[in-house]
């Protein structure tokens, strides 16, 4: 896993949904701002105009009435108790109010007497002030600032109410048709993912929107090339590997002759060459078992001590233990063990233990010896080495052998530490494991 793939990666969809979710707040605030002071200054014009034209019938009503009518105790024009939105007096020129209305209050209302608006009049009121024809007294029509301010903003809360409503579906509505486009973009990321570009039998990509062909068209192009480079280098390592094993074996029997006729203080070294040359052989034999496969891999249910006893190992004793079939391809597994224990032997490994096991989703084997070990810090180095699937520096042939064998499997191979409670093998710790697969299914 690289650094960019070990952290978490932004989200189209969600980057999506956060931009279009605040286009839409700021859209939404925008639009109450707007509304809001557009609503605020025609319910004012309207309330003034109401003012105005109340306050001209009742000057017309005013001008026109009997003035030798008796008028009610203290100026009040007589009316049932009612609720007034609109209150009125008549105050002549000495401030005095001469008529006014149910609720209007018995001072006057503001102590102006020219036409038009005042505002904050006695603190509650909203005045508009209309002269009287004679001279002598003035009319004044009032609205409660408060009855005002509530109507403003019922109206205004209910136009920022509506349109943040109206906000709020859009975003939605937008959240859900992202959702449904960038589905295909989701199902066509689920269909690589299950994309083997070495088996070319198996169903291509399928494009549902014009806008994802062209990346259909680049991911099946990167798959065939990558395909052909692969079985190239498949074809390559095949035939260099068969072109090595000949002249190994040439090489091995000229070896066998020459030991038998070398004088004695010559037979160690060509003894120690012989068996490098086998190591080689036998890392040759496992490359070409590996590229034969391709990955196809031919499963049976295999003895693990037989597959042991066929295995040319020389300097060490090989111990068995626990389970003894297993299901998996024998000769890659041949591979892998004979490239450990070469492995084992060659770090100072006298004894070496393999234990098998199977619990049923899983099968297991362990090879621990009595070497000299893997030091912790090369442990965990190694292991992330064979984890990433790249080069790494004292990353071995055979661990890397045996690592492809597992991984072939569905598996892989762990690097564990030494078993401290088993002393007769205190040394390296190596495991395969790979989910179990029946036989006649593969």
């Amino acid at each position: 896993m690289n650094a960019m793939s070990a952290r978490a990666q932004p989200s189209m969809r969600q980057r999506l949904s956060r931009v279009l979710g605040g286009i839409a707040i700021v859209w939404g605030l925008g639009m109450t701002a707007g509304v809001g002071l557009l609503t605020h200054q025609v319910l004012d014009d309207l309330l003034d105009g109401a003012l105005r034209e109340s306050a001209e019938i009742l000057y017309g009503l005013v001008a026109v009435a009997d003035r030798d009518s008796n008028p009610a105790p203290e100026g009040m024009l007589p009316a049932p108790p009612h609720q007034e939105n609109l209150v009125w007096q008549l105050v002549d020129r000495q401030g005095r109010v001469v008529l006014r209305s149910h609720k209007a209050p018995e001072s006057r209302l503001t102590e102006r007497q020219t036409e038009g608006f005042t505002e904050e009049a006695l603190g509650m009121w909203h005045v508009f002030t209309l002269p009287m024809r004679n001279g002598h007294s003035v009319l004044h029509v009032a609205q409660r600032e408060d009855t005002r301010r509530a109507t403003m903003w019922l109206a205004m809360g209910s136009s920022v109410g509506l349109t943040l409503l109206l906000g709020l579906c859009a975003a939605w509505w937008l959240n859900r048709g992202l959702r449904r486009e960038l589905q295909p973009l989701l199902d066509l990321s689920s269909e690589v993912a299950k994309l083997d570009p070495l088996h070319p039998q198996a169903p291509g990509l399928a494009a549902t929107r014009t806008e994802l062909q062209p990346l259909v068209d680049a991911i099946e192009g990167l798959t065939q090339r990558l395909a052909q480079r692969v079985a190239h280098e498949r074809a390559l390592a095949a035939h260099a590997a068969h072109a090595l094993r000949t002249p190994l074996a040439g090489m091995d029997a000229q070896l066998a002759v020459a030991l038998k006729e070398a004088p004695p203080q010559l037979q160690p070294r060509l003894a120690q060459t012989r068996e490098a040359a086998a190591r080689l052989r036998r890392v040759v034999t496992a490359l070409i078992t590996l590229f034969r496969t391709g990955g196809e891999l031919q499963w049976q249910d295999t003895s693990v001590s037989a597959l042991l006893q066929r295995l040319p190992l020389q300097d060490a004793v090989v111990q068995a233990s626990g389970t003894d079939i297993l299901p998996c391809d024998p000769d890659l597994l041949s591979a892998a063990l004979s490239n450990l224990l070469d492995n084992a032997v060659r770090h100072g490994a006298r004894r070496i233990h393999v234990h098998a096991s199977l619990d049923g989703t899983q099968a297991r084997l362990t090879l621990r010896d009595n070497g000299r070990g893997i030091p912790p810090d090369q442990r965990e180095r190694l292991q992330q080495a064979l984890d990433a699937q790249g080069p790494q520096e004292g990353l071995g042939l055979g661990l890397t052998l045996a690592d492809m064998v597992a991984r072939t499997h569905g598996g892989r191979l762990q690097i564990l530490a030494p078993d401290r409670s088993d002393p007769a093998v205190p040394g390296a710790a190596i495991a395969l494991h790979w989910p179990v697969h029946a036989p006649d299914k593969a």
